[in-house]
Order: C-alpha cells, then structure tokens, then sequence
C-alpha cells in the first residue's frame, strides 16, 4: 500500500499533482480526484492507482475532445480523428464517444441536418455535393438520406435560380450557348442535378440579344484575326471561323464578322 502525502494543483486549471510516500506519483483531472475521494493520508494498493491512471487517461482524452467540439457540432469520425492525432488509445477513444454520445454531445443525425440546413443559404450547394461532404465527415447513407429530405426540390430549384443569375453575369462577354453550357457545368459543380441546372437555364437564364451577342462575336473575332495575320488569307479565314464556332457563335454571326473585318482592311 501507497500513502498520499501531497496533492497539489498544477499550473493547468483542473489538474492536480499527487505525491505517494513523499514523492510525485501522477497527475490527476479534477473530476478523477473527486471521483475516488482523494485525500491527503488516504491508502492506495497498485490496482486502485492504476485504475485512477486509467481513468484520468480517459478524463484528458475526453477534455480534448470537448475542447475540439467547442460550439461547432462535430460527427463521431471527426472527433476520432482529432483523438487519434492527439495519440489517444483506441479503447480509451471509444468510451470517449460513448460518454459524448451519451451527453448529447455527440449525434451524427442531428450533425447531417444541421449542415444540410447551412448548405441551403450560407455558401450554397446542391444536395449531390452536400451528401458527399457529410459521407466524407464519417455520416452514414442512412443518416445522409434522412437528413436531405430537408432539401426539397423547391428549394433545390430556388437556391439553383439564384445561383443560376450570379454565374451567367460572369459569362455575359461570351456566345448564348457557351453562357449557358459553363451555367450548367458550374451548377453541376455545386450538386445540383442536370434536370435542374436545364430547367435554370430553360427559365431563368436569357440568351443574348442579338446586338450583345454581336459585340460578343466581334470582340472575339476581332482578337483571332490579329492573332492569324501572318497566316495565308484562306488559313487565318478558316482558323477565326473554327474557333469562333467552337465558342459557341453561329455561322450567320461568324460570317457577318470576318466579312467586316475583311472589309475593315480593304
């Protein structure tokens, strides 16, 4: 048997130091020290001591993952993780989240809907890519699927509109159809699903008119035809026009360009 002689605080709120037999033994966490009533002059076999180790183990791994949670909801594989980095046990990781689910702490369900809920008005995204950061957050397909019946398809539709409006300013310098193609793919790229990035593009997203989508062609146009000027006539003729038409512009509008360019020069 061990006797305590000493406990003392440390620097680091919450610990505590205990001295068996005159010399330091182990730091403790407040909650361990209360759990086994520790005093001074109380007796301690090895098993006991060891116990105590183990729960404080467990008390130091759980104030990492509490500290980790802060205000910010996390999954069960987020917290793991951030055990696992901090060199905790599997076992003791375990009954960490035991004692987290317990406590409400911890509920990847509650985690999903939360962040489904987030994802439709602060930095908005479409169900396909929110249901693939909540799988890579560690949330089950189960849980994934319950939490995006939230996401209604008017919703989705609404969000992609507004998304939709934003995207196609950026691409008001280019040709209708490659405006419309480059909404569609950033759409995409957001999760949303080609059937509502079409119907955005059917409803909301105007094509140019036609002096837009002239000025359009004549500032490309006139970019690719400098560009050729050392070619051969017919050459740089059928070089502006390929490239023109793979922007998405129309033969009539293709035509009516490189002809006032060409007139511009005689």
């Amino acid at each position: 048997m061990k006797t305590i002689t000493k406990i003392s605080t440390q620097k680091k709120q919450g610990r505590y130091n205990v001295d068996l037999n005159g010399h330091f033994a182990f730091g403790i966490a407040e909650s361990v020290l209360v759990k086994y009533g520790l005093a001074k002059g109380r007796e301690l076999d090895d098993e006991t001591i060891q116990r105590i180790k183990y729960d404080d183990e467990i008390a130091k791994a759980l104030h990492v993952a509490v500290n980790y949670l802060g205000h910010t909801l996390r999954t069960v594989h987020q917290v793991q993780k951030k055990l696992h980095d901090n060199d905790v046990d599997v076992t003791i990781q375990d009954q960490v989240i035991a004692k987290l689910k317990e406590q409400s702490y911890l509920d990847d369900l509650n985690y999903a809907k939360h962040y489904v809920a987030t994802k439709k008005h602060i930095a908005p995204k479409g169900p396909l890519v929110v249901a693939q950061e909540l799988k890579q957050a560690g949330v089950t397909e189960d849980e994934i699927d319950i939490a995006l019946r939230d996401y209604t398809y008017e919703e989705q539709l609404a969000i992609a509109e507004k998304l939709g409006a934003k995207f196609a300013k950026n691409y008001q310098r280019q040709s209708s159809r490659a405006k419309q193609q480059k909404v569609i793919q950033a759409l995409l790229n957001k999760g949303f699903s080609y059937d509502i990035a079409q119907i955005v593009i059917e409803r909301f997203v105007d094509s140019n008119s036609n002096e837009v989508e002239l000025d359009n062609v004549m500032r490309e146009a006139t970019k690719l035809w400098h560009r050729y000027r050392h070619e051969v006539p017919s050459q740089r003729k059928y070089r502006t026009k390929n490239n023109l038409y793979a922007k998405g512009y129309t033969s009539e509008l293709i035509d009516q360009s490189i002809d006032k360019l060409m007139l511009d020069e005689s």
